[in-house]
């Protein structure tokens, strides 16, 4: 009994003076990669088989009122932290690529449960990506029993495509046939005034090729904007912190090229079944024509957001239960920003860790509009530190459980 209370009484005090997110090593340098691939029309296993069904009718009673969506997520980052008991400082690099894509519900319901013949049917979509790549230097100090940690930025658009507008058009022939079309109009903003890209009216597939990358680095530092992050954190517990955490954008990005042009898709068939059934019977055509470079200057800014977490360690520091919640603003202060930019944020998740070398990570987040649920693994040799995750997502809540989209990451930590 004796041994049992001396255990309990351990675990509870190394739980004190417990931080967010404690450090693991006194310097460290790691290299990390994320990818997610994600939307809400299927299921993945039902995709890569060796012959690929298509009904129409399920995926349009399952997708949500908001309509399909597809999205993709990238990010890589490599770091170099010294951590002290009161101070500590680093150096951050990340670089980061995303894109969107969605089109209304009525599409698929006209194409899953029919349409009278000769009638025509439209529905409307968005689209638009970006890409930056961004320098922060995050440093740690106390104040009082406050711990601020704040990262000032310095950060860079490789590319960003503004919020689009996408048509789509669907025709029911008296024959049977069906004709999908889609129309978007093309925009992007580019680091430099990179006039190759668009040649003859169409934009070039081989403009990298005149690329010079000294060229590059000088259009990047001369595009930089500048943001900062900051987390404030409180041991309101013994056992229990509390934070507040923010990312507040102060001056935007510019980007100095423009290409405009237009997009447009069209399929037809001889009808639905004949695409199910047989894919040689299905014809389709994809262009982009009406190309034109124009110098700009569009302002852009990395997502705002704020929110609030904390780090509840009920039994010890070797078992920690997260929960955080916020809001996020695609572009803030931008021209294409709207109602729509604006979405929350949640994650919940238990950590353990100190079981020897490993330890184990379970979430379920809601994150760039995306639903995930993640198990990740560390092997921690104080030295070398290994971490791999891998979720299950989707743009849908109740589809994100059945596969329809993917998420992994991995990172390598050296240091002591």
């Amino acid at each position: 009994m004796k041994k049992l209370l001396f255990v309990v009484l351990t675990l509870c005090l190394s739980s004190l003076f417990a931080e967010l997110y404690p450090a693991r090593r006194y310097v460290e340098l790691g290299v990390g990669v994320d990818v997610l691939a994600a939307q809400n029309a299927m299921p993945l296993a039902d995709i890569f088989k060796k012959n690929l069904v298509l009904d129409l009718k399920n995926i349009s009673s399952s997708l949500p009122k908001s309509g399909f969506r597809a999205y993709l997520w990238e990010a890589d980052d490599v770091h170099l932290d010294f951590n002290f008991k009161k101070f500590g400082f680093g150096f951050h690099m990340n670089t980061e690529y995303s894109a969107n894509f969605n089109i209304a519900k009525e599409l698929f319901d006209i194409l899953g449960k029919g349409i009278s013949p000769g009638k025509e049917y439209t529905a409307e979509g968005n689209v638009w990506a970006e890409s930056f790549v961004s320098f922060s230097v995050p440093v740690r100090f106390n104040v009082g029993k406050f711990r601020v940690k704040v990262a000032p930025a310095c950060f860079a658009p490789i590319f960003y495509a503004p919020s689009t507008t996408v048509k789509a058009r669907a025709v029911n022939g008296n024959d049977g046939s069906v004709t999908v079309s889609a129309t978007a109009p093309i925009e992007f903003y580019t680091v430099g005034k990179y006039r190759d890209i668009v040649k003859n009216g169409t934009i070039s597939t081989d403009f990298y090729k005149s690329f010079d990358g000294k060229d590059i680095g000088q259009d990047l530092a001369r595009a930089m904007g500048f943001d900062i992050s900051a987390l404030v954190e409180y041991p309101l517990f013994d056992s229990l912190d509390v934070g507040g955490y923010a990312n507040i954008p102060i001056v935007p990005a510019r980007l100095k090229g423009k290409v405009s042009a237009t997009a447009t898709l069209s399929a037809q068939c001889d009808s639905i079944m004949r695409v199910i059934t047989d894919d040689s019977k299905f014809e389709k055509t994809a262009e982009i024509t009406d190309a034109v470079y124009s110098d700009a200057n569009y302002a852009v800014n990395r997502p705002m957001r704020f929110g609030a977490e904390c780090a509840w360690r009920p039994v010890g520091k070797w078992l920690t239960m997260r929960g955080s919640a916020g809001l996020a603003l695609r572009n803030p202060f931008g021209e294409d920003f709207s109602v729509k930019s604006v979405y929350p944020e949640y994650k919940l998740g238990v950590e353990i860790v100190g079981i020897g070398m490993f330890g184990l990570n379970l979430s379920t987040e809601y994150t760039k509009k995306i639903f995930a649920h993640s198990v990740g693994v560390m092997l921690n040799f104080r030295a070398v530190e290994i971490d791999v995750m891998a979720a299950v997502c989707s743009p849908t809540f109740v589809q994100s459980f059945k596969g329809e989209g993917v998420c992994a990451s991995a990172a390598v930590k050296l240091g002591w």
